[in-house]
């Protein structure tokens, strides 16, 4: 609205306050004609707060006739409406008056069927919010509550000590072994024993435990026989060792030592070849693992080859074999000879 120009009687008034400081007041009387002239409108206030959602119609019930629509029915009452017998139709209170549909109600319908809700609860202790939500066509509904976890309760007492052994994330195809570890097994998603990681053992012998020295025309000599004990793991043996060989003077054949599993024949997991003498004498060599047969054989972390598995026992045999023509002595003397073993797991 624009500003708006009247005739009006200023008084000023001037009074002093309690610092000596002048004060004035106007007073603005309108004259006789101005009076009547409306105000400029003030600026667009903050809206109210946002009311009850309501419906449009809301049937009440039946009257017979106008003079039996209610009294004293106010702005609240807004959208009701009643079935006027005597026309069939809709008396409806607009908030200030009535307005009367003659002819407005059909008649009545069949009965609708009965509704059914099928609830289901769902308990989800990762949630702290309760929900409800129907699916579904009707007269059928479903209605799926979700309850959240409640407020924790108090800790309990401690419970009993358990064992690892019985727990149904451990494995127990593989028994817990003398200076093993406990690892999780990516593989089976379980725990299980491991055999130690540095190897198992040691084992040894020395002098008197191997054979009495000798010398003779054979392709192998048998310098001793040693036990294993069975572990629960699969694993290599890792043999080292000293022992005196003897080959005749020849200079075409020699004596080497040879550590097998099993028999004479069997796997070799250790080998020492000395200074190939030929002066006819004895002389100390030494034997480190070599697995592989006259020559030494790669092989990888995983290898079966030289092994022996899992809850088996097996023998070490350690042997002077003939590399050469034949009808030429070979030996060993068993004074200073020594065996060390360490069973290193594979797989």
């Amino acid at each position: 609205m624009a500003d708006v120009s009247f005739s009006a009687h200023i008084t000023v008034d001037e009074e002093t306050d309690i610092d000596g400081l002048p004060i004035l007041s106007a007073t603005v009387t309108p004259d006789d004609e101005s009076s009547g002239l409306p105000l400029p409108a003030g600026p667009t206030g903050p809206a109210g707060p946002t009311g009850s959602p309501r419906t449009t119609f809301l049937k009440m019930g039946e009257i017979a006739n106008a003079g039996a629509r209610p009294a004293g029915l106010t702005a609240e009452d807004r959208g009701k409406w009643w079935h006027r017998l005597d026309t069939n139709g809709m008396d409806v209170w607009t908030g200030t008056t009535w307005i009367h549909s003659p002819g407005a109600v059909g008649a009545q319908g069949p009965t609708a069927p009965a509704t059914t809700i099928t609830p289901t609860t769902m308990h989800n202790p990762a949630l702290t919010t309760p929900a409800v939500r129907f699916t579904g066509e009707a007269p059928a509904l479903n209605l799926a509550v979700t309850a959240p976890a409640g407020l924790p309760g108090p800790e309990g007492p401690p419970g009993d000590s358990g064992s690892i052994s019985t727990a149904t994330d451990f494995d127990q195809e593989i028994g817990p072994a003398r200076r093993g570890t406990f690892a999780w097994s990516r593989g089976a998603r379980k725990w299980k024993a491991q055999p130690a990681p540095n190897g198992f053992g040691v084992w040894s012998w020395y002098a008197s435990d191997f054979n009495a020295g000798v010398t003779a025309d054979a392709d192998r000599l048998v310098v001793g026989t040693f036990a294993l004990p069975a572990m629960p793991f699969a694993y290599r043996p890792m043999a080292w060792g000293d022992l005196g060989l003897y080959s005749e003077l020849n200079n075409t054949t020699f004596a080497e030592i040879r550590v097998r599993i099993g028999s004479e024949t069997g796997p070799m997991v250790a080998a020492g070849a000395g200074i190939r003498s030929i002066a006819g004498n004895n002389y100390t060599t030494a034997f480190t693992p070599a697995v592989g047969d006259s020559t030494t054989k790669p092989i990888s972390p995983t290898s079966t080859l030289a092994s022996v598995p899992a809850y088996t026992p097996a023998d070490l045999l350690v042997l002077v074999e003939r590399v050469g023509q034949s009808a030429i002595d070979i030996g060993f003397t068993s004074t200073g000879a020594a065996l060390t073993v360490w069973a290193q797991p594979i797989g």
